[in-house]
């Protein structure tokens, strides 16, 4: 066998609470593909809990990546970037990446914000920075809250009809982007994931429950990077994660854990295989 797929995952590490590098990091590596960790920032809790120490590691990415520039990726996830500087950084990155290897998938999870807010860390010109960032990417994953940030589209609720949809997903797509899944569009008793791509697009549906988690997003993403570094189309890989959710969500809550905890993936990490 030859190497195994290698993805350079850019993330937060959040020593508390599972989202961001600490989800990613198993995830990929229980496929068999190697996750190569870039913090972004530290902290001791996620953010949805009180009195977190944060260290800002904005200062560390340049001279970090740099020391990468010989090394070859198959894939780049990137998840929550906190300064205009790490954008900078990880743009340069990734056109890097592509200059050496033009297969590199960047997968760029937009994380922005939630239920039509933007996350405390956020600034209109951590947003900005974020939409120009769109253009180098192969594939996004925003929330309907992200993608109406990015494309300054009135937030009216997660309750989309297709339509709308498709129109947000055009108007992502205008943003240079190669292709775009919207996550969490709420159908009634449904969730929606909507995968679009040149002009075609397709709904992937899971059941919907009234709790909602800390770190889902991350799981989500962490899960579709994974299935495209094993090879997955990126149709199959959105049904792949969001049914993997589902599963584990319905674990939670029968555990009765606490939403901001984050979804409790870890015993059915054993599973993950079966999904694909």
């Amino acid at each position: 066998m030859g190497c195994l797929p290698r993805v350079a995952c850019i993330n937060d590490l959040s020593g508390y609470g599972r989202c961001s590098l600490t989800t990613a990091l198993p995830v990929l590596s229980v496929l068999g593909v190697q996750a190569c960790p870039v913090p972004t920032a530290v902290l001791s809790k996620h953010t949805g809990f009180s009195g977190y120490a944060f260290t800002d590691l904005t200062d560390v990415l340049p001279a970090y990546l740099k020391s990468w520039a010989d090394l070859h990726f198959d894939m780049i996830y990137s998840g929550f970037l906190g300064a205009e500087g790490q954008m900078n950084v990880v743009r340069d990155f990734f056109l890097t990446q592509k200059q050496q290897n033009s297969n590199c998938t960047i997968l760029l999870d937009t994380v922005m914000g939630d239920d039509g807010r933007l996350y405390d860390t956020y600034t209109p010109s951590l947003c900005n920075a974020m939409r120009q960032l769109v253009a180098y990417a192969d594939i996004i994953t925003p929330n309907v809250t992200e993608a109406c940030l990015l494309t300054d589209t009135p937030y009216h609720g997660e309750a989309l009809h297709t339509a709308e949809a498709v129109q947000l997903a055009r108007q992502l797509a205008a943003l240079g982007c190669g292709a775009v899944v919207i996550t969490g569009i709420v159908r009634e008793d449904m969730i929606c994931n909507m995968t679009y791509i040149n002009g075609e697009y397709t709904f992937d549906t899971v059941h919907r429950t009234k709790c909602l988690f800390s770190g889902t997003g991350d799981l989500f993403a962490s899960v579709l990077c994974a299935a495209l570094a094993r090879g997955s189309r990126l149709p199959d890989a959105v049904q792949t994660a969001g049914s993997f959710l589902s599963a584990v969500t319905q674990h939670t809550l029968q555990r009765g854990a606490p939403a901001e905890e984050g979804l409790l993936f870890e015993p059915l990490l054993c599973t993950l295989e079966e999904y694909l």
